[in-house]
This record gives C-alpha cells, structure tokens and sequence, in this order.
C-alpha cells in the first residue's frame, strides 16, 4: 500500500505514481487507486448513512413529542374550563388563571426535562462511538432541547388558559 500527499486533485496523478512505481519494481502491480476522501467514505460510509437516518428518526420523535406535549397540555386545560370558571366566579382576573395553569405547566415540565436529561445522560455510552464531531453530553443540545420543550409547554398552556380565561363564569360552570 502507498500512500501519496499531493497538492490538488489526486486522481491527477496517478498515471505519474504508477510510472515510479513501475520504474523501481516492474513486477510491482499498481491498482485500487483511490483518493483519501473515497477510502474514508468506503470505510465509513454505511456508519454515516446510519447516523443520519438515526438524526432524521431522532427530529421525528422530537416532533411528535413537541406536537403531543402541546396536545395533552391543551386537553388538560380545557378538562380544567369549570375550575377555571369557579375562579373566575370567585374573582381570579386573567392574569392569575395564566400564571396558575402556566407555573403548574413549567414545573410538571422541568421535571420531565430533568428526568430526560438523566434519562439521555445513561445511554450516551450506546450512542458515543456512533456521534461525529459532537460529543454524546453536547451542552448545547441538551439546553436547546430543554429551552424547546419548556417553551412548548408554556405556549401550550397559554393559549387554552387564554382561551379559558375568555370564556363567561356561567357558561363555564354549565359544561359538565
């Protein structure tokens, strides 16, 4: 095996590489000329192709969890429409109903944010061989994937408790 460093397109050289071969060993045969670039892709190719579909799987999932945290956190705030019709026959204004639903949503999600973390933090040993220019524990993506899921849990609940806030005592308290 020989291994050339050259400035520019490799493949440019070949047929000068196998004439000095050929000129010290005419025995010698000369073949599989390949740039670095391709013995690299050869080799780990396949790998790269998993990790990216792993990436797509992974933003899949990541999405449908955005998309059903948002979903049950709305369910939950429109079961809640005759609490929050009592509280607002009771005298709670808006604002009040937005931070209750909203401080319940943020605490309920930093708890699983934390749980998740943990959770992600035990099986980086699986994925760590498999990671490319990224470590499995990368700051960032843990903090921005935390600050996305507390942002979505606190739309979530925003707007239903809006929505809710809206609606009149009476109505609210006529719902069964």
């Amino acid at each position: 095996m020989l291994a050339v460093r050259t400035d520019g397109n490799p493949l440019s050289f070949a047929s000068a590489v196998r004439a000095q071969v050929l000129a010290i060993d005419r025995d010698q045969p000369v073949s599989a000329i390949a740039s670095m670039a391709e013995l690299v892709e050869a080799s780990e190719g396949q790998l790269r192709l998993m990790m990216k579909l792993l990436g797509t799987f992974a933003g899949a999932a990541a999405l449908l969890a955005v998309v059903g945290l948002y979903g049950l956190i709305s369910y939950s705030v429109v079961q809640r429409t005759k609490e929050i019709g009592i509280r607002r026959a009771l005298g709670a204004q808006r604002n009040d109903i937005h931070s209750l639903l909203a401080g319940e949503v943020v605490r309920l999600t930093l708890i699983g944010v934390l749980l998740g973390i943990g959770g992600a933090l035990a099986l980086t040993r699986l994925l760590n061989e498999l990671l490319f220019r990224i470590k499995a524990t990368d700051p960032a993506t843990f903090v921005g994937i935390s600050i996305l899921f507390v942002l979505v849990a606190v739309l979530a609940s925003y707007i239903p408790a809006r929505r809710a806030a809206k609606v009149d005592p009476m109505v609210a308290l006529r719902y069964e």
